[in-house]
């Protein structure tokens, strides 16, 4: 299930998009003294990550000038960084704040949570790559298991491979029996059996999951 259908987004396609125009916008908008703020926010906020992944490539063909680098020296503060994380391309984006809920010290595992729990398995495929990419050869699962522990890790790891079902379809039978081991491996014994979680959770589809939450319910009133 792509992670575009479990969300509402208000960014919509610009009806008329002509990527050479916004370039030629947002290069005046920044050519010369001062930085005319509110003809940035227009175009960014009002294009498709694929419309300004367009205007960014046409920006560079016309003016040999990247566009990160002109809006990071040109906005300042909270702006930037808005503006800046709207310009990359979803895979840099998702794969700029593993790293930054991985470095320094702490991990932030919601972020990982978020990112690897909700995403597709190619959108998966292509964070990984872009991890490496962006960080010089670093390698997004060993890094995950650098700063996790126990299952938590192992769920991660999991996931982290991008080969969760995706099939829309429900086994409602398969959700029972699933309801009951997870049952089973959970409350009814001293312990917890994380292993099958880890194992259901990382790999039926969204639609499964879902069906198989409403079974466990139902079993543990």
């Amino acid at each position: 299930m792509a992670s575009s259908q479990c969300g509402h987004g208000t960014v919509k396609p610009a009806t008329h998009f002509d990527a050479e125009v916004d370039a030629a916008a947002l290069r005046k908008a920044m050519k010369g003294i001062g930085t005319d703020e509110a003809a940035i926010i227009l175009i960014v906020a009002n294009r498709s990550n694929s419309q300004r992944q367009d205007a960014r490539q046409k920006y560079k063909l016309l003016y040999g000038r990247d566009l990160i680098e002109d809006l990071r020296s040109e906005l300042g503060g909270h702006l930037r960084s808005a503006v800046l994380a709207l310009m990359e391309t979803k895979a840099v984006y998702d794969a700029q704040c593993l790293r930054n809920a991985m470095k320094g010290l702490g991990t932030d595992e919601s972020v990982l949570i978020e990112i690897l729990g909700t995403r597709t398995n190619q959108e998966i495929k292509n964070i990984v790559a872009a991890y490496k990419t962006a960080f010089h050869g670093r390698d997004l699962e060993k890094d995950v298991m650098s700063e996790t522990s126990g299952n938590f890790k192992r769920l991660l790891v999991t996931m982290c491979q991008g080969a969760r079902d995706e099939s829309p379809a429900v086994d409602q039978e398969k959700a029972k029996r699933e309801a009951q081991e997870l049952h089973a491996a959970g409350e009814k014994q001293w312990g917890t059996d994380e292993s099958k979680f880890n194992f259901i959770i990382a790999s039926r589809s969204i639609p499964q999951l879902k069906a198989t939450f409403n079974e466990y319910a139902k079993i543990a009133k």
